[in-house]
Order: C-alpha cells, then structure tokens, then sequence
C-alpha cells in the first residue's frame, strides 16, 4: 500500500493543481482547442452517418416468384405483393366499410385464397388448406383518446384461412394456431395503399409461400383473418376473436398494421418472451421495449386489432407497423406509388420468418402473458432479449460496480496530493454530479422557451419544424447546448471545493450520474430503463480504459496535461451516438408527423421542444466534460458563438417563415395540413352548413377560410370540436379533438335556385318498435330500429338513465347519461336495432302512462357517395357544395371529405 501511495504522489507530482494554471497554458498545451474539438465531432459525424445508413437500410425488392436456392423453399415477392396493393389502393381505392368497394376488396380476396388453394392440391406433402366467410354482427364498448364509445356492427364480413398440417398428421395441428391477421377496410379519407393493403398483400403473398412448402415437419397450424371493418374500430376483429368457431384454437396472435409509408416496420406492442423470441428469427429485426412503452402510455393517438385479440382473447402476441413517413396516413396520398421499394420486402420477410418458425418450433401451448422482458434491436443487425429479473441484476450490478469505481477514484484523488481529503473531494463530485443533473433539465428546459417565443401571438410561428424534421434540431437544438454548457459556465461561480480537475472531475461524475439513473429507473421496473444502463455501461468502460489503459503522461517541459484522454473521448462518443442515432431517428420519425394529428389544443411546438432537447443531451452527452478542457474563457466563447447561432436561426424563421414558400413554412404537398370537411345537412330543420375541421394546432388556415369565405359568399363562424361535437357525431370520438369553423350554405343554395325542401334523399327512418311501459317500476322497454340505405357510419345520441341494453358486453353507465352510440353496416345492409330499458324520469312518468312520453334521438349518418374522394357528393337541387370548397383548397392541404345528415326524432 506504502508503494501504491508513493507513486500516486510521484505521477502527480509532474502537474500542479489545474485550479492554478492560467487558461492560456491550458490552451497552449493542449494542442489547441480546434483539433480537440474537431476530433470529436469527427467521431460523432461518422457514428450519425452510419447510423443513418443502417438505420434506412432496406433490403433488395424480389421481383420474381422465385426458389431461395440455400433452403428450396419458395421466397416472398415484394413485386407480387405489391399487385395486390396497386389493385385495392389504386383501383378500387377508398374501401369504406358499406360502399360498393369493400364487396370488391372481398371478391378480390375471396378468389385469390381459392386459386392458391387450387395451387396448392397435388404438391408433395401440401397443408390442409380451408376457408372460411364470415358475416357477423355483435356490440362492444371501445375507450379511446379517454372517450368511451358503445359500438354496434351489422354483417362486417370476415375471410380466414388456414394452414395447417395434411391430412395425414396429428390433428392437434388444427387445434394450436398462430393467427396472422390484417385488416382490408380503409379509412374515410384515404385509400390505404399500406394502412392496411401492405398488411393485406404480405398475408396474401405469405399463403402463396406457405402454401407450396411440404407441411410434414409442421407442428401448428396458422391462421389468417383477413378482418374488413379495423377502422370502424376494430369491429371485425371483435367479431372473429368473440364468435368463429375456430377463435379457441388460436395461442397467439401477429398483427400487422401501418401508419407510414416508407422504412423498416417496426414491433412496438409484445406481451410475452415467448412471441418476442419468436421475433427473433425475423432477418431484420427492429423494435424496442421503449415503444412498448411509450405506446402503452396513450400519447400515441391509435389503436390496432391488436387490442381486441388481447382484451376478448385473452391472447399473447406482438404487434407490427411501417411506421415511417406517417405524414401520408389516413390520407388521399396513402398509395402506393409513395411506398418506398423494399418496405414491403422487409415487412413480409420478418412476417413470414416468425410464423413459419412458430408454426414449425413453438408448443404454442401454456404461453404466459408478462412485460417483464427487455428487448431491443442493434440497428436491425442483432435483437437483444433477456427477462426483467436479469435486467434487475445487471442494471444494479452495473451501479453497484460504478459505486465502487468511484470509490477509487476518490480515494486515488485523496492521495495524490496532501491538500486534498477525502470530503472535498467527495464535496467537488457532488457538485459536478449536481451540475450534470441540472443541464440535463437544462437541455430540456430551455428549448421550450424558444418553442414558446415562437408560437406567442406576435410572433405567431407555429410547427415551422413539421415539413422538415431535421428543422427541428437547426430550430431548438443551440438551445438545449446553451442550456447544457450555460449550466456548467455558472458552476464555476457555485460556492463549493475546487480540488479535483474540472474536465476530469466532469467525465467521472457522468458516471456517477448515470449510476444513480440507472438505479432509480430500475426500481420502476420499467424495461426502457435499460438505456439508463447501456449508458452507464459505456461511460464506465470509457473512464475504466482512461484510468487503467491510456491515462495521459506528463510532458517534460508542460506545466498542464490532460487527465482525460482523447480516446476516452472517442471510445465514449462513438457508441452512444451509433445507438442513439438510431432511438433519435424512430422517436422523431414518429412524434413530427404525429404532432398533425394531435389536435387543436395539443401544445405540440412543446413537446417537439423537449424530444429535440432530449435528443441533444443524450447525443452530446460526453462534450459536457470536453467543455471544461480549454477553462472557463473558452467555454464562455462557445456559449457566445451558440446564442448568436440560435437569434440567428429564429431571425430567419421570423423573417421568412410566415410566408407560404418560406424555408420555415409547416406544410407542402407531401407534408400537408389535415382538415376534415363535412357538408352537414339537417333533414329536421332543413339547414344545410359546410364544417371546416383541422386536427393540429398549426397556422394558416385563415387563408383557406378566406378563400372559403369568398367562394360561398358568405362568413365563417368559429367553432371548437369538443364544444360542438355533435355536428361531428360521424367521427366520434375523434371530432373531440378538432377546432375549425362553420360556413352557412343556405346564402349561396338560394343564389343558385334551390331551398331547404330540396334536400336530397332517400331519407333515413328511425322507429320505435316494442314500447312497453311498466307504471310500477317506472321503466320505459323499447327498440330503436334504423333504416338508412345508402348510408353508413351511423350514430344515435340520447339522454337517458339506461338500465339494460344491447351492448352485450358492458353494462349502461350509472344515473341520466348522455350516449353515443356508434354503429356500422357491412355492404348490403341498412339497417340496425338497439334495444334499451330506461327509467323515465319521475316528473314524465304520467306521460308515459298516458303514452305521450318521448325521448329525443339525434341521427347522424355518412352518405357513401362521397367515399370515392375528391369531394363527390349528393347534390341539393343540382348544386354542389363541397366541389367549390374542393377548387379553393391550396396544394399543401389533404382533406377527409364528409358528406353527412343529421335527423332528430322524438320517439
């Protein structure tokens, strides 16, 4: 110990106390401050750039049905998927549950399966091929956005087929299935070239593949639902998982769904180890725990069939999504001519790759449900997957040893020079680790008042990031570095001991701030935590190697040497930027085009504000010791060049931002503003308006309102979805979530001939049949019947103390409520019942016995003309609405189009 404490003393004799030496021999000796910077942001460019390339790295399109010449096995075809997609999207386009299109999208279907059967018989050791039609009707109750929505669904119709093994084998093949599903119905304003026709052509394309391979090794059959009503929510699902006779055979569940057009899918919902090492056989693995996470938070505005599997099935599973490029979701350019090429390969390579091993491998049998499992992929290279009680004993473990790593160091530190003890030490690391804290809220912090100066009502630069998402790091990124080194400039004047190196003193307490991270993250038990680790792990490799390996020598002749080597640096930076580059990229590809449809009130300048905060400290993280390695004149330098970048950054967006064209405008053709448009006619007053929706909270719709304003003849009115929801009753509950305006059509209808009386038919009819009336109890029994050809999406809101219902699987609310009721029909139908048993109030029971008692019914229903886009509607007496709203909209608008009627009865 004597031997070990005499050098310690002799290796630090060689230096003076560093809080001695002036910033000029700090300068000077260091080799200067340009080539130790560039070195280090040499390190972090080449880590991003590769980054970059591994993380939209997508593999070769086939194009041909070929043969895979190592395994014999027939290969998936992007290029024949991508028929399927072009024929749906393009062809038969929007596929609204109710209009012609969907009976098209299932005859497409229904043929295709049946040819690969045909196929498929003759071929050695072909699985059982069968096919099922289903067309079911049923209720559920769907919570959402913190909505609660009672659903009702008539004849949505089904397609299932399964695989499974010959004839000849176990028949508990059949009865222990993996079920792949995709839905074929669209959304109102787009259609669906990859929401969900990717997930249709991969399931298709997979039962081709599979379905020409010998199934005699197979252990477990798959099933396929191809489900046709997912946007209505999720009835069709309900319906297969809550009534097929073969819904008990199913163990586990894929579902593959889509919110982007472009990149990798991604697995962002798994429930068990087993289905998540399923996953690993995918070629090209990409998911993390972290959107597991993230999404079972609900700040993801969507939901997939996924959830219906899971509540009603009691299934595990994993669910799957192009995600990238979401600007284009649920709108008129979802087609397939943006489908980037090798997207649908890797979609259907990992697809296939997963159930073919689940069919061949797994029992399928006692799989437990849990989401105490960590998984992440290395940019699509290796898929990590280990169990939370290991994570628990490596994340601590990974503490525990920095703990002791610091421990050395403070006691190595305590003999190195007389005039240092051991609690000024101690005191010094406290301060710097208090210091690495409080930038860290700094980094975040900050950039939120940039994103506050420039939403203020003078300034009035909303969402200037949204066209470009790079933007957002140029906009809020100088920011979060001020706040990040501003933070460490001002510890310098902080009261406290001085007697450890600062750029050292720096570099140690980030792993003791990491340390503590990862230790408190882990007692959450959340499995995102293990980025907390990864990066202790890093820093503790980094100033281990820096301790023990390349610690810098003193110079003969220098008064100053660095105690933080330039391969600590390197070693450090490299990693961190080459993983989190590839989080960065997935959370920002995600969050930008989100904020489009967050709604009005959403303060999404915010939030973009903190994720490019984030983004900024976790990537620069090791520049908060190098900071310190040029003195505190340096640092004061830096600070100045980044404000003067950052006035200079907002100057710009202030001076051309505003104006349409503007580097710094939000929206252009291919990143355009949503806007829902309904021309609303009331068949009980004869009123007829056009709604004017947005679902962000960006700028600029002043000017399509004016050009409105103009073409109509008339002022718009302000109106805010959650306080005028019912004129959106069709889209309930996401209406809750719009502002826009009002524009009376009545002025523009007369200038052109026509009156209330000549609104369009046919006219729907609400009914009541059944009416019972009970004095005793006071109870009102009835049905409410609805007819409405040649409509779809209905709603019936009333008041009412509900005590019984038709809503088979939740009970009615507590007391008088306000109900919305939402229902669909498959195509072919129009009409629907909806039994109730509601109290009449006390004060209308003498009406009810006289029979005079009435409830009022407000009936909202989506006419299915308008499905096939661009504005196409019923016109009132020959005049068109939504066509002279259709020619005023600028190019960098995509709106849904909403032809809709509303009825009250009172019945």
């Amino acid at each position: 110990m004597a031997t070990l404490r005499k050098k310690i003393r002799d290796d630090s004799s060689s230096s003076l106390d560093p809080v001695s030496i002036s910033e000029k021999a700090i300068v000077e000796s260091s080799g200067g401050a340009f080539g130790s910077w560039f070195r280090l942001l040499a390190c972090w460019v080449f880590a991003i750039a590769l980054a970059t390339h591994l993380h939209y790295k997508l593999p070769e399109p086939k194009i041909h049905r070929g043969v895979d010449p190592d395994t014999g096995y027939t290969e998936f075809s992007e290029h024949n998927a991508m028929e399927t997609i072009s024929y749906l999207s393009d062809t038969l386009g929007y596929r609204i549950v109710g209009t012609v299109e969907e009976k098209q999208t299932f005859d497409y279907l229904e043929n295709a399966v049946r040819v690969y059967k045909m196929e498929a018989q003759g071929l050695t050791g072909a699985p059982k091929f069968d096919i099922w039609v289903q067309q079911a009707t049923g209720t559920h109750r769907f919570d959402i956005m913190d909505n609660m929505v009672f659903k009702a669904y008539t004849n949505v119709t089904n397609i299932i087929v399964r695989l499974s093994c010959p004839e000849t084998e176990s028949r508990s093949c059949e009865e222990n299935a993996i079920l792949l599903n995709s839905h074929f119905d669209t959304t109102l304003g787009s259609p669906g070239a990859t929401d969900d026709g990717s997930g249709v052509a991969v399931m298709l394309e997979i039962i081709r593949v599979l379905s020409q391979r010998n199934w005699s090794g197979y252990r477990n059959s798959i099933v396929f639902l191809f489900n046709g009503a997912e946007e209505t929510l999720q009835d069709a699902s309900h319906a297969f998982i809550t009534m097929h006779d073969i819904r008990d055979s199913i163990r586990s569940v894929v579902n593959i769904d889509a919110c982007g057009t472009t990149g990798r899918e991604i697995l962002f919902q798994a429930n068990s180890r087993e289905m998540i090492d399923a996953y690993k056989q995918a070629p090209y693995p990409h998911g993390t725990v972290v959107a597991n996470d993230v999404f079972r938070t609900g700040l993801i505005l969507s939901d997939t069939d996924f959830r219906q599997f899971v509540e009603y099935g009691n299934l595990t599973g994993i669910d799957m999504a192009i995600y990238k490029n979401s600007y284009l979701y649920h709108t008129h350019l979802d087609l397939t001519e943006n489908l980037e090429p090798g997207a649908i390969q890797h979609l259907g390579e990992n697809t296939l790759a997963i159930v073919d091993y689940l069919a061949k491998n797994s029992t399928l049998s006692n799989i437990e449900r849990t989401s105490e499992v960590v998984f992440f992929d290395i940019h699509g290279l290796f898929f990590v997957v280990y169990s939370w009680a290991t994570a628990f004993t490596i994340q601590m473990g990974t503490a525990f040893v920095s703990v002791i790593f610091f421990a050395y160091i403070v006691y190595k530190t305590s003999h190195s020079s007389p005039y240092r003890t051991i609690p000024n030490i101690v005191g010094a690391y406290i301060k710097s680790t208090t210091s690495i804290f409080v930038s860290a809220a700094a980094a975040l912090i900050l950039p939120v008042f940039i994103a506050m100066f420039l939403t203020s009502e003078p300034i009035g630069r909303h969402m200037a990031w949204f066209a470009r998402e790079w933007y957002g790091a140029l906009i809020f990124c100088p920011m979060s570095l001020v706040g990040m080194y501003g933070v460490q400039y001002i510890f310098y004047a902080f009261p406290g001991p001085q007697h450890v190196d600062v750029e050292y003193g720096t570099f140690i307490s980030l792993v003791v701030s990491f340390a503590i991270s990862t230790f408190l993250t882990t007692l959450t038990s959340v499995a995102s935590s293990y980025i907390f680790w990864i990066y202790c792990s890093i820093l503790l490799v980094a100033t281990s190697l820096n301790e023990f390996v390349w610690k810098p020598k003193a110079q003969k002749g220098v008064v100053w040497k660095p105690k933080v080597s330039g391969l600590t640096y390197i070693v450090c930076a490299f990693p961190m930027a080459l993983l989190y580059t590839d989080y960065t990229y997935a959370m920002i590809d995600i969050f930008v085009p989100l904020t489009g449809r967050m709604g009005v009130d959403t303060p999404v300048d915010i939030i973009i504000a903190v994720v490019f905060g984030m983004v900024t400290f976790m990537t620069a993280l090791p520049s908060l010791a190098h900071v310190h390695r040029f003195g505190k004149r340096f640092l004061s330098k830096v600070l100045v060049f980044l404000t003067i970048f950052q006035v200079a950054i907002l100057g710009a967006v202030i001076a051309r931002g505003g104006s349409y064209g503007g580097w710094a405008f939000p929206y252009d053709e291919y990143h355009p503003k949503r806007l829902f448009i309904q021309h609303l006619k009331n068949l009980t007053s004869g009123e007829s308006h056009v709604g004017f929706g947005e679902a962000d909270h960006g700028p600029y719709i002043e000017t399509v309102v004016t050009a409105v304003e103009d073409a109509l003849g008339v002022k718009s009115e302000a109106r805010h979805g959650s306080e005028n929801a019912n004129e959106w009753a069709s889209i309930y509950p996401f209406s809750a979530f719009l502002g826009g305006y009002r524009f009376n059509t009545k002025p523009y209808l007369e200038a052109n001939g026509v009156g209330a009386a000549d609104l369009p038919g046919p006219f729907p009819q609400l009914s009541i049949q059944n009416d019972k009336y009970d004095s005793k109890t006071g109870i009102r029994s009835f049905s409410i019947v609805s007819v409405s050809p040649t409509y779809t999406w209905t709603v019936i809101s009333f008041d009412a103390e509900v005590l019984e219902w038709s809503i088979t699987d939740s009970e009615p609310l507590e007391g008088p409520r306000h109900y919305i009721v939402r229902h669909v029909v498959g195509h072919g139908n129009d009409a629907w019942k909806l039994d109730l048993s509601v109290r009449v109030p006390e004060d209308k029971r003498e009406e009810a016995k006289a029979g005079r008692y009435k409830m009022r019914f407000e009936f909202t229903a989506l006419e299915t003309e308008n499905f096939a886009g661009h504005g196409i509607e019923r016109s009132i007496g020959g005049v068109g609405i939504l066509g002279v709203v259709r020619d005023v909209l600028p190019i960098w608008t995509t709106p849904t189009w909403l032809s809709s009627v509303v009825e009250v009865w009172e019945l």
